[in-house]
């Protein structure tokens, strides 16, 4: 009999190193900080504040964002909302390569609604099961010896999340064959280099964490072992714009925290952020904020 098909292997390795399905109230956040893993996040209620690597992204019901790996990222909550999301990885190439080419991460409802769809029927489906797992600690590692009828109990527990990751893998294709398929410019395959991203994304990466320090592009470039000219000419193919205009925006958006939550003069944010002085402070600020310093923390305080 011949075989109508054959396949030698069907590798495809994909870890899920977490999930949360939550409620958070209006003013919560989630602080600034960055892993290994792509995430992905779907509004189901409410809006959300998603930042990522200095950029502002808003999300509305129905509406997701796919966050790339080690990109700086933080939440904030306007108004009382749910969300749902995974942080995963992918071994395959061809399938890592696609989510870390999208630098259009966001996908709104009206684009994609099979998306939301089908996580709002995975919640439908698995979302008594993962909150009774998450009480019963059906996630953390088991030790020592156990009864014959709590063998069979975990053993069903975990046919029950094989379907559960079976079905998160479905919403990763789903992702992916949208990126791949309708995202015209997004992926940056024949334009950027996967080494390129990873610089750009590394020197941005570096620039969050040394916000506070007086940091130099010349000294950024030897710290990441290129040329200066070659970091530029990466960093400019992939956020659009030079390191220099990335870091001032970085610094901007830290002097509009510190405003808010300190009772810093501005010469002294100014100086803190390395400005060359406080009239320079207060023109950067302006053309990024469209309002003074002293004003945009009289109007963020209420005053």
């Amino acid at each position: 009999m011949d075989n109508l098909f054959a396949l030698p292997n069907l590798y495809s390795a994909i870890r899920l190193p977490g999930m949360e399905y939550a409620k958070q109230p209006a003013g919560w956040t989630y602080p600034n900080h960055r892993h290994p893993f792509f995430e992905v996040l779907c509004c189901v209620e409410g809006e959300i504040y998603q930042w990522v690597n200095g950029q502002l992204y808003v999300l509305y019901p129905g509406d997701a964002i796919m966050i790339g790996s080690d990109m700086f990222h933080h939440m904030e909550i306007k108004e009382s909302c749910s969300f749902f999301g995974f942080h995963f990885d992918a071994e395959q190439h061809d399938i890592h390569a696609i989510f870390q080419l999208a630098v259009d991460p966001v996908i709104r409802h009206a684009e994609n609604p099979e998306l939301i769809d089908r996580v709002r029927r995975f919640l439908t489906e698995f979302g008594e099961s993962l909150q009774q797992m998450s009480r019963d600690g059906a996630f953390k590692d088991q030790k020592g010896f156990v009864q014959q009828d709590d063998i069979r109990i975990q053993m069903e527990k975990s046919i029950q999340l094989l379907h559960i990751h079976s079905s998160l893998l479905e919403i990763i294709g789903i992702l992916a064959s949208w990126f791949l398929k309708t995202k015209e410019g997004s992926l940056t395959l024949s334009k950027i280099k996967p080494s390129q991203l990873k610089l750009a994304r590394e020197a941005a990466c570096w620039m969050e964490e040394h916000v506070l320090e007086d940091v130099r592009m010349s000294h950024l470039a030897r710290h990441l072992s290129v040329h200066r000219t070659h970091l530029h000419h990466c960093f400019k193919c992939v956020y659009g714009i030079a390191p220099s205009d990335f870091l001032r925006h970085v610094r901007i958006r830290e002097a509009k925290h510190l405003l808010v939550t300190t009772e810093w003069s501005i010469e002294k944010i100014g100086l803190t952020l390395h400005f060359s002085s406080s009239a320079h402070f207060s023109r950067a600020f302006r053309a990024v904020v469209a309002m003074p310093p002293l004003q945009f923390r009289q109007h963020a305080k209420g005053k």
